[in-house]
């Protein structure tokens, strides 16, 4: 079959490997050097329908990585798939199925699997990252990370699952209340996601702070008001439309420094979302925690997804959730890097790779 393989050193090389096949394996873990066993019993072949690329895929082909991989892996952690095969022990889903993925595989044993604090699993590991994910045209993949999905269901809808669930982790700490007014830093994917969130739960006012104008476009198509931070007064834009701070910050970009305008910008009370993934060394430098003490602010974090995978499909059968929007490109794997350096560029929002296309 045809695949993406991260071949190191920012290479990412699109060549004919073997497919795939329902076979005890052994991969590697995420934070240890260890390695974890799938037995066979539990796997399932996968068609890949469609795959999209992430910012986390761009990190780890940056030179130096910004994200670790791998070496050898086949990239791909957003996908959407068709069951072709399936393991002795297999019970949740069936040949024929359309499945969206869960890439990180927990061990389910430990403290922290057990105790409600899956994502913090330190046996975890990742398909597309660590072991073969989903820039191929055949994925093996285990069980328990496959949810099912309508068989109407848009592909391009449903390659939005992995995205959209970890949004909607974090959305239960958010805990928007009907008429709430919300702040949300970074109009890219995750960003708009939160976005509709928002909108469905019923956010009174949505504000967002994008500098990017190819961004800021799409925040303005799902119905926020985008201010550009570099040219516009978000202060003041922020007061006038609330005359006391918004109710919610979320930070969706990664960006430190903004972790010092969430603070100044939510009201007493408030809460305080650090969503986006900064580089572990970069610090939102002065941070007054004397601010936080007299605002009574809440912050918080979080990391990936946990419980939230039934839910997000729930969401994304909503006829009003319309995320398809931002797909910019269609692409097929030969163009693969292509897409990649769209993506670097910033002249790309979301796109989807489609194995079997063309």
């Amino acid at each position: 079959m045809k695949a993406a393989v991260f071949e190191g050193n920012g290479r990412l090389v699109v060549k004919e490997v073997p497919d795939p096949k329902i076979e005890d394996k052994v991969v590697p873990k995420k934070y240890k050097e260890e390695t974890l066993k799938i037995r066979k019993e539990e796997q399932v072949l996968l068609k890949v329908l469609a795959a999209s690329i992430c910012g986390t895929d761009i990190h780890i082909l940056n030179v130096p990585p910004g994200h670790p991989a791998t070496l050898g892996v086949i990239l791909g952690h957003e996908y959407v798939g068709e069951v072709l095969e399936i393991g002795d022990e297999v019970k949740n889903v069936e040949i024929g199925d359309r499945v969206v993925v869960d890439p990180n595989i927990k061990c389910g044993v430990c403290w922290y699997c057990r105790n409600g604090f899956p994502n913090m699993c330190r046996d975890m590991t990742t398909l597309g990252i660590f072991c073969d994910g989903g820039f191929a045209e055949y994925n093996i993949a285990p069980a328990k990370q496959l949810f099912s999905i309508p068989s109407d269901m848009d592909v391009e809808k449903a390659i939005f699952f992995e995205p959209l669930s970890c949004a909607v982790h974090d959305w239960e700490k958010v805990n928007l209340k009907v008429g709430e007014s919300i702040l949300i830093f970074g109009a890219g994917p995750i960003g708009c996601c939160f976005i509709e969130l928002a909108r469905v739960c019923g956010a009174n006012t949505i504000i967002v702070s994008e500098p990017n104008p190819f961004r800021r476009k799409f925040a303005q198509e799902l119905g926020a008001i985008v201010v550009d931070p570099m040219n516009e007064d978000l202060s003041r834009i922020i007061y006038e439309l609330t005359g006391h701070g918004v109710d919610v910050a979320i930070d969706a970009c990664g960006v430190p420094e903004v972790i010092n305008q969430a603070i100044d910008y939510v009201r007493p009370g408030g809460r305080i979302s650090t969503f986006g993934q900064q580089n572990i060394n970069a610090f939102a430098d002065k941070v007054s925690f004397t601010k936080v003490t007299d605002k009574e602010l809440t912050i918080f974090g979080s990391y990936i997804a946990s419980r939230s995978f039934d839910q997000t499909i729930e969401f994304l059968k909503r006829n009003d959730v319309n995320l398809g929007k931002l797909i910019t490109h269609r692409i097929t794997l030969d163009e693969i890097n292509k897409g990649i350096d769209l993506m670097r560029k910033g002249e790309a929002m979301k796109i989807v790779v489609y194995p079997f296309k063309g």
